[in-house]
């Protein structure tokens, strides 16, 4: 019995944090259940969305077919239907006689975007607060552990993993599986530009100490506490979104300035 416990504890240790790359952690979704294996077009969009978040591709930049399909090695037909599924997920953006690019992120869509994500973190949470059992309660304690530690240790890439990590176990754990679903999507629209505001140490201290709150408001079983705490969270998280969006734009409208003129 001693020995199947801690095998317990490790499969939730093991939950949270990256193991090797970025790829697969955030689009588990993509196939038709995680467990199964992945077609060609799915592992493609798992990679470019993950250089996407790293910054290889940023908004608004082209995605050349044929480019893609030499790097990764392939045809351009599972690369076409990669840059579809990433479409239908509002990460790329595919126009008749130009091509794909990157999404540009507005201001309205991210406001959405976060409005919708607390609505529905916040009743995972409320209902999670009403029947928590100690397994889950346990991988919650575990998962917050990991956050701190990330954020502590200045490890942006690790801390980012484990917040979506943490949202996604939220939604799971708590048996909703519309909210789960919505929320992988809408989680991954927004992880190249909260990778950035994620850098700041402060604003990690500040959500790492928002999910702690999540968390004992469900270990009380205080439904309006939880669900309260997971809206300062994401407004948080959006207001520091916002501003940095701003900045973005700020930087691309000096850049375009500065570029000579090709009328005569």
């Amino acid at each position: 019995m001693e020995h199947d416990k801690t095998g317990k504890q490790e499969e939730a240790s093991d939950r949270f944090g990256t193991r090797t790359d970025l790829a697969g952690v955030f689009f588990n979704s993509f196939g038709a259940h995680s467990g199964t294996m992945k077609t060609l077009p799915e592992q493609l969009a798992e990679r470019l969305v993950e250089q996407i978040i790293r910054g290889v591709y940023v908004p608004g930049q082209r995605l050349h077919e044929m480019k893609l399909a030499e790097q990764f090695g392939v045809s351009r037909g599972p690369v076409r239907e990669a840059l579809r599924l990433l479409e239908r997920e509002s990460l790329v953006v595919m126009l008749s006689h130009r091509g794909a690019s990157v999404a540009r992120l507005t201001a309205k869509h991210l406001k959405d975007v976060f409005s919708v994500r607390s609505a529905l973190m916040a009743i995972c949470a409320e209902e999670l607060a009403e029947h928590c059992s100690k397994e889950i309660q346990a991988t919650l304690d575990q998962g917050t552990a990991k956050l701190f530690k990330a954020s502590e240790s200045g490890d942006v890439g690790e801390y980012i993993v484990v917040v979506y990590q943490l949202s996604m176990y939220l939604a799971e754990a708590s048996g909703n599986d519309i909210a789960r679903t919505i929320l992988f999507s809408l989680g991954r629209q927004t992880l190249s530009l909260t990778r950035r505001v994620f850098e700041d140490a402060g604003h990690r201290q500040t959500w790492s100490n928002n999910w702690r709150n999540i968390v004992e408001g469900i270990r009380s079983g205080n439904p309006e506490a939880a669900g309260r705490a997971s809206h300062n969270l994401l407004s948080a998280i959006k207001a520091a979104a916002l501003a940095a969006l701003a900045e973005l734009d700020a930087e691309e409208n000096q850049l375009a300035s500065k570029k000579p003129s090709n009328s005569k």
